[in-house]
């Protein structure tokens, strides 16, 4: 026991020198100073660096990693940062280290915002007679007028922009969702994510999450509508689960025959209610909701001891990793029967199903059909049916890409190649393509 807590002792000691080296050496490999480099004005940003004479831009003032980059052409004598990402010299001004089209640098003008207070960088400044997004103009705002509210959202007197390619009419004064990050903003009864229109109904929107919201009417996830949730009595119960006054689900799935008010989770994997015990939201057959505790389902979440199997694609078994034979990744077998990743073969052996190609084990037959992994390949002729390479396979009468025939190959004359491959026209067909790389 002693030297085994001795040998324990030793790795932790190697383990925490190997670290702190580490640290102390990417520190060192980080310095500006180690490569001769001074920053402009490290207040305002840490990317813009005098190098040996020359203007240089380290993309968050990462030497260790990505190391700098010459600004050709920059004046270091006239060079001054801005703001995090914006500079200038006598010609130019630059964003991220690149000439910005359009932009003089004898007018530059930071866009600030009275409801974000970290605004400083906020991306856009006014040059000129225009306005910048990231270095980029856009196009008609209106420079006299122009403000930034918050995220990538700003405003002048005609419209709302989001980035440089999204504007809408203006029709109030936008303002923050309590709650909500960046991604959201209220346009008079409007809702935005993401310079889009979510909802047009501001008064009951209501941000619940990062991830979620809902208005009267919807629950929203990242700014979509989940058609089966209901605003009525919606809770996110852990970052796995939630629920609402109809059902629980998985993620945003609908956990089938669920009961909300009945509804436990156990742990990330393992959850349940009066009638049923589910497994990521599916239920499992072989176990009694009411046998099972607190401590029998964290002994089901241990992958390495158990797994699921599918019998239809909302129901399965818990059965023993040590009992399941991996025929390929796609086919199992268990109890002398065989299942895929979402149903049970019935009356299928495992036996019965053949192993075309040994090596990658993407091709099988199962009576007179051929799968690709675990999907069929329609039409294909089992006994003269040979695979190419791991997508390529033809028999007498085709020839296959994947799952699918290829309409313009000859099984008789077909060569592969390495960078050959089909793919999908507009009439649903595939035909062979070759890669230029």
């Amino acid at each position: 026991m002693k030297t085994l807590m001795w040998i324990g002792t030793f790795i932790l000691v190697i383990t925490v020198l190997y670290l702190l080296v580490f640290a102390a050496f990417s520190f060192y490999v980080s310095n500006p100073s180690t490569h001769n480099a001074k920053a402009f004005n490290s207040e305002a940003s840490n990317q813009y660096y005098l190098q040996e004479g020359k203007v240089t831009f380290v993309r968050n003032g990462n030497f260790f990693q990505l190391g700098g980059s010459e600004i050709e052409g920059a004046d270091s004598n006239t060079f001054e940062v801005i703001d995090e990402s914006y500079a200038k010299d006598i010609n130019y001004i630059y964003y991220d280290g690149k000439p910005v089209a359009g932009a003089n640098p004898n007018s530059v003008k930071l866009v600030t915002s009275e409801i974000n207070t970290s605004s400083v960088n906020s991306g856009y400044i006014i040059s000129g007679d225009k306005v910048f997004c990231y270095g980029e103009i856009i196009e008609g705002a209106d420079p006299a007028s122009f403000s930034y509210l918050l995220g990538s959202y700003a405003m002048d007197k005609d419209y709302l922009y989001y980035y440089i390619d999204i504007k809408i009419p203006r029709e109030a004064i936008p303002k923050a969702i309590s709650n909500a990050n960046h991604g959201y903003i209220q346009h008079g009864e409007q809702v935005l994510y993401q310079g889009q229109i979510i909802s047009n109904d501001a008064n009951s929107f209501e941000v619940i999450s990062d991830e979620y919201a809902k208005d009267s009417a919807h629950v929203y996830s990242n700014g979509a509508i989940v058609e089966s949730m209901v605003p009525d009595s919606f809770t996110v119960i852990s970052p796995y689960y939630r629920k609402d006054k109809n059902q629980a689900y998985y993620f945003n799935n609908p956990i089938p025959e669920s009961d909300p008010d009945s509804f436990k989770v156990f742990n990330d994997a393992i959850s349940k209610d009066q009638k049923n015990l589910y497994y990521n939201g599916n239920i499992i057959q072989n176990r009694k909701s009411s046998e099972v505790s607190r401590s029998d389902a964290d002994e089901l979440q241990k992958m390495w001891k158990w797994r699921q199997l599918h019998l239809d694609p909302k129901t399965v078994i818990m059965a023993p990793s040590d009992d399941i034979t991996d025929i390929t990744n796609n086919f199992y077998a268990y109890n002398n029967e065989v299942y895929t990743r979402d149903k049970k073969l019935e009356g299928v052996k495992p036996n019965d199903v053949i192993v075309i190609d040994p090596d990658e084990k993407v091709f099988t037959r199962i009576g007179e059909q051929i799968f690709y992994h675990n999907i069929p390949i329609i039409g294909a002729d089992a006994d003269s049916f040979t695979f190419i390479s791991d997508r390529f396979s033809k028999d007498t009468h085709y020839v296959y890409w994947t799952e699918h025939r290829v309409v313009d190959a000859n099984p008789s004359t077909f060569k592969y190649e390495e960078n050959l491959y089909a793919d999908e026209n507009e009439l649903g067909e595939y035909r062979l393509i070759i890669s230029e790389y």
